[in-house]
């Protein structure tokens, strides 16, 4: 009898919708290799996903780990604080992936930033660009143990695959750079948007010259940088369009030369990036895939207190891509003058070569003379 199509678990982070929109071509990659797919995720992500693949792609609730983001001060230091209910999120998130394994047939499981979803008896794929995590600057003492927790992780892992390029110019810097770790893969920068000419329809009422702005991230601050976008766009000179980052909402207004727009499927996101004079925007690293794609220059806004993304910001600056300034010292007169001045993003090609080879690697390897088979590696 012939062997079902390998099911694959796709489970996103579900911080904001970045890790989920750069899921997007990893699903439609196993896709087009025959492959089923059942998404594992919660809130907005599960949202996004849903609406991106419809009834091509089963779902299953699995919520992650909870944190929250300060209203004020660093977030890695509130971070700090949450290490011991973060690591019990962790194990109850290992728990309701067994408990969820029970009731999906699963093959392969491709986690994304969800460090507890493994397996003993089932082979699972990481995808991670934080191989080397940065702590803020009073914590800097903490980063080789961050690493080594990392390490700790990763080899529980079957592959990890690092979403960048291998070597220069990349996108990530030192977070993925700086100590790579044994038996990762670079697939390339992962975008939603592929790399070819965007769709021909255009979105209602799209002004012919416009500064497209996008928000994202968790609460509070994904709100705060709405509002003042919202105030600020509202008094320059060039048209806007703002994407507020809901996917569960569908609503499009108008306040004057400003579009708001909940949010959109990728394909008519791909026509406002592509359009648009200039990008404003988080500097968190699926934005930063996804305009590489287009090359696109942008002033970036890292949430306050990540260090993560005020690190991609400051070094995409220093290579004279991109501007990039505080949330609470913005300008945006200033910043979209900078941004204009700055090279843009290098456009990102060649990827989906990468991310292909590695997904018909790992499934040439769940495969031993046309039936689904795998051994757990031995360990060290």
């Amino acid at each position: 009898m012939p062997h079902d199509p390998p099911l694959v678990l796709v489970c996103p982070l579900e911080w904001g919708l970045g890790h989920a929109t750069r899921c997007i071509p990893v699903i439609r990659a196993f896709m087009a290799r025959g492959c089923r797919v059942v998404i594992a995720a919660d809130g907005h992500p599960l949202a996004l996903l849903k609406q991106e693949f419809g009834e091509q792609a089963g779902y299953r609730v699995l919520p992650g780990m909870k944190i929250t983001y300060p209203e004020r001060g660093c977030m890695a230091w509130k971070g700090m604080v949450q290490l011991l209910p973060m690591a019990v999120s962790l194990a109850r998130e290992h728990r309701r992936l067994k408990k969820l394994l029970t009731e999906v047939d699963a093959t392969l499981i491709v986690s994304d930033n969800r460090y507890g979803l493994f397996a003993q008896a089932l082979p699972s794929v990481l995808i991670t660009h934080q191989l080397f995590v940065r702590a803020p600057a009073g914590l800097r003492w903490m980063e080789p143990l961050l690493h080594r927790v990392v390490a700790f992780f990763v080899s529980k892992h079957f592959q990890c695959w690092v979403p960048d390029h291998a070597g220069q110019p990349n996108l990530s810097g030192d977070l993925s750079h700086r100590r790579p770790l044994r038996g990762c893969r670079f697939v390339g920068p992962l975008s939603r948007f592929p790399v070819q000419d965007p769709p021909a329809a255009l979105p209602d009422d799209l002004p012919a010259d416009y500064v497209l702005a996008m928000v994202s991230g968790p609460e509070p601050q994904r709100e705060k940088l709405e509002n003042k976008l919202r105030e600020q766009l509202s008094a320059y000179p060039m048209a806007g369009v703002l994407i507020r980052g809901r996917a569960d909402g569908h609503s499009v207004q108008r306040e004057g030369s400003l579009l708001l727009i909940d949010h959109l499927p990728s394909a008519r996101m791909q026509l406002l990036i592509a359009g648009a004079r200039v990008v404003v925007c988080r500097s968190g690293y699926s934005t930063v895939m996804d305009l590489s794609v287009f090359g696109k220059k942008a002033l970036m806004i890292p949430t306050p207190g990540q260090p993560e993304q005020e690190y991609l910001g400051q070094m995409l600056q220093e290579n004279g891509w991109v501007a990039c300034m505080d949330q609470e010292a913005l300008c945006l007169d200033q910043g979209i003058e900078k941004a204009l001045g700055m090279k843009g993003l290098p456009l990102s090609k060649g990827s989906e070569g990468r991310l292909s080879a590695a997904v018909e690697g790992v499934l040439r390897q769940l495969t031993i003379n046309g039936s689904l088979s795998w051994q757990k590696p031995p360990q060290g």
